[in-house]
């Protein structure tokens, strides 16, 4: 009868995967770590090492793993947390301009910005001409406040 025998280093290859698919799924460092001490013990396996020596070495490979990482995650969550993504209308704020169009006949005057055109109030009461440079400072809708340059 034909037995099918697996390498150690495969299974311990295949726990690895399954530990890497466990840390993409919930973002969390533990199973990092024991995905390296998966990655020793493999190669305690390829080095002919029996399974207490191969159990040694995945547990010495989670904890060097866990050491050597840990400084760099935590220098990588904080950097995220001090990060304040803007987007929309929120990161025009603080950008310049030129006007497009001037002001009259009842009409805003209106600026380019990204290929987008868009209303603006002038917030200091100046009339805007085409080529005074802006600054946006806020919205008001899908209007922009903006102060002459």
């Amino acid at each position: 009868m034909n037995e099918l025998v697996i390498s150690p280093w495969i299974v311990w290859l295949s726990i690895g995967v399954v530990f890497v698919i466990i840390e993409l799924l919930t973002n969390t460092f533990a199973a990092f770590c024991l995905t390296g001490g998966c990655v020793v013990g493999a190669l305690a396996s390829l080095l002919g090492l029996e399974v207490e020596g191969q159990l040694v070495g995945a547990a010495v490979g989670a904890v060097v793993t866990f050491l050597c990482f840990r400084p760099i995650m935590r220098r990588h969550r904080a950097s995220m947390r001090e990060k304040t993504l803007v987007s929309n209308m929120d990161a025009l704020v603080g950008r310049c301009a030129v006007v497009t169009e001037p002001e009259g006949n009842g009409q805003r005057a209106r600026v380019r910005i990204d290929g987008d055109n868009w209303q603006v109030e002038e917030t200091g009461g100046q009339p805007l001409a085409v080529g005074d440079r802006v600054e946006v400072t806020g919205y008001d809708s899908i209007i922009l406040k903006v102060e002459k340059r």
